[in-house]
């Protein structure tokens, strides 16, 4: 093949491969930060549901406690009821 019958003269597609090489490498580099920030944000994300889960264990206890003292107050006071019905 002659000059006239290519496309591209050697020097070009050795600069085309060359930029195209530069790129790829630019791209690697992005593609790296980038499974480093979703590492990162996994790791945030596992900790996020613990601290909900001590949260709502929490909340579940207090609740439970508040409940249980509804008990403790509903008990004595049918306990004294019963005894004025006795006593009455």
């Amino acid at each position: 093949m002659t000059d006239k019958d290519q496309w591209y003269t050697n020097k070009e597609l050795y600069e085309m491969q060359v930029g195209l090489s530069k790129k790829m490498e630019a791209l690697s580099a992005e593609l790296g930060k980038t499974q480093i920030m979703i590492r990162d944000y996994n790791g945030l994300r596992e900790r996020l549901q613990e601290c909900e889960q001590r949260i709502d264990l929490v909340t579940g206890q207090r609740a439970g406690g508040k409940d249980m003292w509804g008990y403790v107050v509903g008990g004595i006071g049918l306990l004294f009821a019963i005894l004025s019905q006795i006593k009455g």
